[in-house]
């Protein structure tokens, strides 16, 4: 490990080599396989990780039993994790999973204690990069959920399966600049079909029921996560047709479920490499709204089916 290496890791890439030179006896180089994790959620771990390959899940758990959680972040080379507890002692506040095979330096809150403590204009120029980093993480953060709270205002009003398609549609639209066409598809279960409600910038527009083969489908279907592919044309994950509804490109996904089955999806398209990991996390935001709403709308919708029956009932004369 020397200067060099750690200058082209973003966290570093504004601290001066003076100040970088400090460094490498204190970092640990660690390694985890795919599927590791690094830390839980609530454990006292007190290391602060950065990444040099590999990309790394940030996820608050909501079962652990039941391996129930919710993305909060995918990070990258470069990127670091753990700060919480380095700065001010906490305990982990969410889980850390290898997305990937990882490799990262660590270093210990007491070591890292110990080099500002004795070189504390060193401190400075180490607290001023971290800072603009989780600054600009902040800005990024505060945006996705004007997003997620606007579009989730708009979908609670919504009283219909269409209004809901049309407000999820135009707040996606007017956030993700990357999202060239989209739709917006719900599992009809009287026809057993996967019916496309809305659509947005195809051409020429999609049939509006997706063929029973459709790759997309069968792999949020078979995984219940959101999905981004840079190149569609390039996926390895499943097998897309060269005739395949939605061109090549990259797409970003996210499923709505309810009471475990999938029950439809919201998915957009772009340029090759157009949407980020914060694209797909903002987008599994707005899908868990979504499977609330329609959930609400069936129980509405049952309502005034029982209500004419009731009605039809005490209409007829014996």
């Amino acid at each position: 490990m020397n200067i060099d290496e750690l200058k082209n890791l973003h966290v570093f890439e504004n601290v001066p080599g003076d100040t970088l030179k400090l460094f490498p006896p204190l970092l640990k180089e660690e390694a985890f396989e795919v599927g590791d994790t690094i830390f839980e959620e609530g454990s006292p771990d007190d290391r602060l990780f950065i990444i040099t390959d590999g990309e790394v899940e940030i996820r608050k758990v909501i079962n652990r039993k039941k391996g129930k959680h919710k993305l909060i972040a995918v990070l990258l080379k470069g990127e670091f994790f753990g700060e919480m507890a380095v700065f001010l002692g906490q305990s982990r506040s969410a889980d850390a999973v290898a997305k990937s095979d990882v490799k990262a330096f660590s270093i210990s809150r007491a070591d890292l204690n110990d080099l500002f403590r004795e070189n504390p204009e060193s401190a400075v120029k180490v607290l001023e990069s971290l800072s603009a980093v989780l600054m600009e993480r902040l800005r990024t953060t505060t945006k996705e959920l004007v997003t997620v709270h606007e579009t989730g205002r708009m979908i609670a009003a919504a009283r219909s399966v269409d209004e809901l398609a049309s407000c999820v549609m135009e707040g996606v639209f007017k956030d993700i600049k990357a999202a060239e066409a989209g739709i917006f598809v719900v599992w009809n279960e009287f026809n057993a079909e996967f019916e496309i409600i809305s659509q947005q910038g195809f051409q020429p527009e999609l049939e509006k029921v997706l063929p029973d083969n459709d790759a997309i489908v069968g792999w949020l279907m078979e995984h219940p996560e959101p999905l981004l592919s840079a190149d569609l044309s390039a996926e390895g994950r499943f097998t897309i047709a060269s005739d395949n509804p939605y061109g090549d490109g990259s797409a970003v996904a996210a499923p709505f479920f309810q009471q475990g089955k999938m029950t439809g999806f919201v998915l957009f398209k772009g340029e090759k490499g157009a949407f980020s990991y914060n694209h797909m996390i903002l987008l599994s935001a707005i899908s868990s709204y979504v499977s609330v709403a329609l959930e609400n709308l069936h129980f509405m919708q049952e309502e005034v089916d029982r209500a004419r029956l009731s009605q039809a009932k005490s209409s007829i004369q014996f």
